[in-house]
């Protein structure tokens, strides 16, 4: 479509100037008036129109009338065309996504220093949210059903498993990952609570913590959420880090389960903090895929085989080249209607009625599928999916879920307690957590997970608990 108007101004500019000169030149000349209102984005676009058609036009004709002189000029216009999509479009826009090719911040240093002020940022606000709360009556509001209570109530645990971090071991920064997770959850549920839905949810905090007693910002959270904690006291494990792990996400599963005899419970950690969609997400995947399933426009009986849902995957792990049966058709998807699209502007544009050009609708559009494949691949796959996000959740992907984290996992009932059992049944060591010993039940006991994309969570735990130490900013 910008290729189109931009089109348009050139049209426009050529019967004002009577001058055969294309519109990357003239949006530059006083003489057009199209020229005062310019900016560097527009001109840039112009550039890249001038540059796609001539280097289709070029081709084409080099295709019918080869030589060195022609090859020479189709080489400089595609090179042109490249560059000015490559150099100045693509950059403008993804700089700021990160995982794309365009990426500006590759210092790690300076990233750990952006995510520290965020985080900051976010505190402040999480803080001042607390602060006017009235909390004579924010625990009785909380336990208010969440839901519609007309008709039947599907009852969704939300529980929080948090540690404390830092502790001034690492530096003096405290991130309060918990006080952001917990006014991010309350607000939205606040919102939620005000509509008429069918899920009923109850938010609890989750403390494995081993000191329970010196862990204030877990106790400070407990008079606006209800809490539960594994210890009573001071606890030394003597087991291994990863195997500790999983013991408290064994109780904190086991635990919510009986919070209103729960139908699913949604496990959290504290450092996932939520988008604003999630439980849009949440009832959509609850009521479409482990209520029922919907199978080639067929409403299908509840499926039992689901283990668990993922609606967190780190975004570094989410790229086009993988494993996964789902990325590269999406990639070849993505690049064939791109192509198309800009087949069909050159198309209404310029057209291919001239036989002497030598410009035909399948050269054009391999050329372009080329073109495009190059440009999606480079701009990355967590940036072009956000396209998902304006018709959430409807335009959600629900894959098969990947090895890898557990940030954000809803379990429903059965499997909740399927899981509880295996899980106490075997044993994490080195190089062996919690998230493989999930994905080995899942095959033992021949189960399926499933993904939900775009992520619905954002990791934003730079201070590690189980490594003790800073994290690297472009693994989170």
């Amino acid at each position: 479509m910008v290729l189109l108007l931009l089109s348009v101004l050139d049209r426009f500019c050529e019967k004002l100037t009577s001058q055969q000169v294309s519109c990357s030149i003239l949006i530059l000349m006083p003489r057009c008036l199209t020229a005062y209102f310019c900016s560097p984005i527009s001109f840039c676009f112009a550039l890249l129109t001038n540059s796609f058609r001539s280097a289709i036009r070029y081709s084409a004709k080099c295709a019918t009338s080869p030589g060195t002189s022609c090859q020479k000029l189709i080489g400089r216009k595609i090179s042109l065309l490249y560059a000015v999509t490559f150099l100045l479009i693509l950059p403008m826009l993804f700089h700021d996504v990160r995982h794309s090719a365009f990426y500006l911040h590759l210092n790690k240093t300076a990233i750990t220093e952006l995510m520290k002020n965020a985080n900051s940022r976010r505190i402040v606000q999480a803080e001042k949210y607390f602060s006017l709360l009235n909390n004579s009556r924010t625990l009785d509001q909380h336990q208010q059903q969440s839901g519609n209570t007309s008709g039947k109530v599907i009852t969704v645990a939300l529980t929080i498993i948090t540690v404390s971090r830092n502790r001034h071991q690492i530096d003096s920064y405290e991130p309060k990952y918990l006080t952001q997770t917990v006014w991010k959850f309350r607000s939205l549920l606040e919102k939620w609570r005000h509509r008429n839905h069918r899920l009923g949810i109850h938010l609890s905090i989750c403390n494995v913590d081993s000191l329970v007693a010196s862990y204030h910002e877990a106790h400070s959270l407990s008079k606006f959420v209800p809490m539960f904690s594994r210890f009573n006291d001071t606890h030394f494990s003597l087991v291994h880090t990863l195997e500790k792990e999983k013991q408290d996400y064994v109780f904190c599963l086991n635990k919510s389960l009986a919070v209103n005899n729960a139908d699913y419970v949604f496990l959290v950690e504290d450092d996932a903090l939520p988008t604003e969609d999630v439980f849009d997400v949440l009832q959509r995947v609850i009521l479409m895929h482990t209520e029922q399933s919907f199978i080639r426009g067929e409403f299908r009986c509840k499926p039992s085989d689901v283990a668990f849902v993922k609606f967190y995957h780190p975004e570094r792990l989410l790229g086009f080249i993988s494993l996964e049966p789902e990325r590269l058709p999406e990639l070849f998807s993505y690049a064939a209607i791109l192509s198309t699209l800009l087949t069909i502007v050159y198309a209404v544009t310029w057209g291919f009625a001239a036989p002497s050009d030598g410009v035909t609708v399948n050269a054009c559009w391999t050329r372009l599928f080329v073109f495009s494949l190059i440009v999606v691949l480079s701009s990355g796959r967590t940036g072009i999916s956000e396209w998902r996000r304006l018709a959430s959740p409807t335009l959600y992907s629900y894959t098969t879920a990947p090895s890898c984290c557990t940030p954000a996992m809803l379990f429903p009932r059965s499997s909740a307690l399927r899981t509880v059992s295996y899980l106490n049944s075997s044993t994490c060591s080195n190089n062996f957590g919690k998230d493989s010993l999930l994905d080995k039940m899942r095959q033992d006991l021949r189960l399926t997970a499933h993904l939900v994309q775009p992520n619905t969570f954002t990791h934003i735990g730079v201070y590690s608990s189980l490594r003790l130490r800073v994290v690297d900013p472009f693994m989170v």
